[in-house]
């Protein structure tokens, strides 16, 4: 065999190699999460007390996780804020969600969102810094401490009654970059989207 030919061989061998290391490096795809017992609000709301948006308490805290921020929220009075119209904040270093501070902000955030049609639900969760996400008196997601931004898997919402849903949110940023995000496929809908302000209510109580 000539020089040449070994060369081609070796340096084939090495692509291969490099090929199958990289392969090997692909994390594993974790796998969606599924919730089919979400409970509807029991008594429906009253369309006529219904209000847009969700509702939202802010407190001015510097925690380092939805447990510390809970711990604060037990001794502090929280502030009332103007009621957020859908989850699609990604902010950089703006005012985070509706309050008017950029850092140190924990935010309680209730109200009802609207599952129309039975079927399956897909949300994904962006957040910077920590969540804790119900749906259906049901906690389908938390990522509870200081990120950066981050995707959470895909979780599947297998809805057999159609209604108004409770929502309960506990989000808190510290310092720099926040975003809040919520999307979902919902039945009939073939892509993944924000979440739209029209299934978001409150009482405003």
């Amino acid at each position: 065999m000539n020089e040449s030919v070994m060369q081609k061989l070796v340096i084939q061998q090495a692509r291969i190699a490099i090929l199958l290391l990289g392969l090997l490096m692909i994390p594993a795809v974790a796998q969606a999460e599924t919730f089919a017992d979400l409970k509807p609000a029991s008594p429906q709301p009253d369309a006529a007390n219904l209000k847009p948006g969700l509702a939202v308490t802010y407190y001015g805290v510097k925690v380092d996780s939805i447990k510390e921020l809970e711990e604060n929220m037990g001794y502090m009075d929280g502030q009332l804020g103007e009621p957020i119209p859908m989850l699609n904040y990604q902010v950089g270093q703006g005012n985070v969600l509706t309050a008017k501070s950029n850092d140190m902000v924990g935010a309680i955030i209730k109200g009802f969102i609207k599952l129309e049609q039975p079927g399956r639900y897909v949300f994904m969760v962006h957040s910077n810094d920590g969540v804790w996400v119900s749906i259906g008196d049901r906690l389908i997601y938390e990522d509870p401490d200081v990120h950066a931004d981050r995707f959470s898997d895909e979780i599947i919402v297998e809805i057999s009654e159609p209604g108004w849903y409770p929502v309960h949110i506990k989000y808190f940023e510290k310092k720099n970059t926040a975003t809040l995000e919520l999307y979902w496929e919902a039945p009939g809908f073939g892509e993944l989207d924000y979440v739209p302000a029209e299934v978001f209510s409150h009482t405003g109580e």
